[in-house]
């Protein structure tokens, strides 16, 4: 419990900007506690709450209050809003997962509520009636104004969480927190829809790696094409969908993908926690056939909050055309109704042997034909120092087309997609030991390459060993290991 929150002497429920900046007005640099309504985690995201009370502030220099926002019963909303920067949410402390949010709120020094305080909601009063007007400045009546906080209020504050704004002679509205880089990586897709970019700077915008171009997703497909067993009995945890949830928010990674009952299984508890990526095929371990059956919809992305669909396309598979024409028809539904699409292009087939399907040359071609089929991000495998395409291996050497290590590689796959127009990530493969992973990723990094979607190397080891993977990976990616 916070017991320094409930003794404020203003608590107000806000549902949106203008409530938020009505009482800030009406407080006039008093302390005050906004609390979200309840769920509203749930419902819109912490990044709405935070536009919410950034736009608020903005508009009422020296404003001095906290923020409360409620997370009910989700433990991945409650985590989304500690990483959003909320030092105090709500939560269902009978939860089973409530350890593991107060374990995680004491780390960011955050608080956690097992019950919303007593609060004037605002919920049906208007600025405009001056009754209600007098019921805001009621809060307030005993409270004197703080104008110049010593440095001991202050550091308290600080610890409490407290938001003063500065004074500001421009009042015009905060513009979107985009980077420069993901204003440079939107402005790469030209035909796009202003949803669909809205959906890929969710991806790039989101985690620890937020901002810079660089990804790293969760990708947790493999109880479909390999069976629960070999996927999952590794780490018995794993088993249950929400656990994925739990490690790529944890983790603070970019995206989550998934088939459709993985994700259908945490929609609710995990709405607006982290981007979701729909895989709508699927093939299985029990067919030799290299195809694989479609198993969502558009509309099955578009119902469970996703910001893209992922496909597979088999390259060489005497399936592939068809898989090629069902890609074209859902990228097309899925643009229009402002999704991103997310290409798994994997190369297999009866004129490719196991090398082949990861040589270098092929790899490139693969990754060539995901971008010209429309991919908004493209996974690959990591190209080996292979050469299998015996009509495509004269040009190699004429060329003095550098494979000689996996860094050249890798830029050699970027230059490949659209010279490095399109994203493009590699995938982290079959269970691997922690030092070849890293050497790959510090390879993708050093060629060029978007980022790593990395599945069985982080959710087959125990929990606190893949958060530590995941972050060293991170850190790679940021130029810092």
């Amino acid at each position: 419990m916070v017991k320094a929150f409930l003794k404020l002497p203003a608590v107000v429920v806000v549902h949106g900007r203008g409530q938020a900046e009505w009482v800030l007005r009406v407080a006039a640099g008093r302390p005050v506690l906004l609390m979200s309504a309840p769920g509203a985690a749930l419902n819109a995201g912490p990044g709405w709450f935070k536009v919410v009370l950034d736009q608020a502030a903005a508009k009422h220099p020296g404003a001095l209050f906290q923020a409360a926002l409620d997370c009910a019963a989700a433990p991945g909303a409650a985590l989304a809003a500690l990483r959003a920067g909320f030092k105090l949410v709500i939560f269902d402390l009978g939860h089973p997962a409530a350890a593991s949010v107060l374990a995680a709120a004491a780390e960011a020094g955050a608080e956690v509520l097992g019950t919303r305080p007593e609060a004037l909601d605002l919920g049906a009063l208007d600025p405009r009636r001056r009754d209600d007007e007098r019921r805001i400045a009621a809060l307030f009546a005993t409270v004197p104004p703080q104008d110049q906080p010593t440095s001991r209020t202050r550091d308290r504050q600080c610890r409490l969480g407290y938001r003063r704004t500065r004074p500001s002679s421009n009042e015009k509205e905060p513009k979107m927190k985009l980077t420069r880089r993901v204003k440079e990586i939107l402005s790469w897709y030209e035909s796009d829809t202003p949803g669909t970019k809205a959906n890929l700077a969710r991806i790039l915008m989101e985690g620890k790696l937020g901002g810079t171009g660089r990804m790293v997703i969760l990708p947790v497909d493999q109880g479909f094409e390999h069976g629960p067993a070999r996927s999952f009995a590794p780490n018995p945890a794993a088993y249950d969908p929400h656990y994925h949830f739990e490690l790529a928010i944890e983790a603070g990674l970019n995206a989550y993908a998934a088939p459709l009952g993985m994700i259908e299984a945490g929609a609710a508890t995990f709405a607006g926690s982290i981007p979701t990526i729909l895989k709508v095929n699927s093939s299985n371990s029990l067919s030799t056939t290299k195809d694989q059956a479609v198993t969502a919809s558009v509309a099955d992305a578009l119902r469970l909050g996703c910001s893209a669909i992922g496909f597979t396309i088999y390259p060489s598979s005497e399936y592939q055309f068809e898989m090629m024409e069902e890609l074209r028809e859902l990228a097309e539904e899925a643009k229009a109704a402002g999704l991103a699409v997310v290409v798994w292009s994997y190369p297999r087939g009866p004129m490719l042997d196991k090398n082949g399907e990861t040589a270098f040359d092929i790899c490139a071609y693969a990754a060539h034909m995901a971008a010209l089929m429309g991919a908004h991000i493209i996974k690959v495998k990591p190209p080996t120092d292979v050469l299998s395409l015996d009509a495509a291996k004269k040009v190699y050497i004429e060329r003095k087309i550098d494979g000689s290590d996996l860094a050249k590689r890798i830029s050699h796959v970027v230059q490949a997609c659209f010279n490095g127009r399109r994203l493009v990530v590699f995938s982290g493969g079959e269970a691997k030991g922690t030092d070849a992973l890293l050497a790959e990723v510090r390879a993708i990094h050093a060629g060029g390459g978007n980022g790593s979607i990395v599945g069985r190397n982080a959710f087959q080891r125990p929990k606190d060993e893949a958060l530590k993977l995941l972050g060293q990976m991170i850190e790679v990616y940021k130029g810092k290991a």
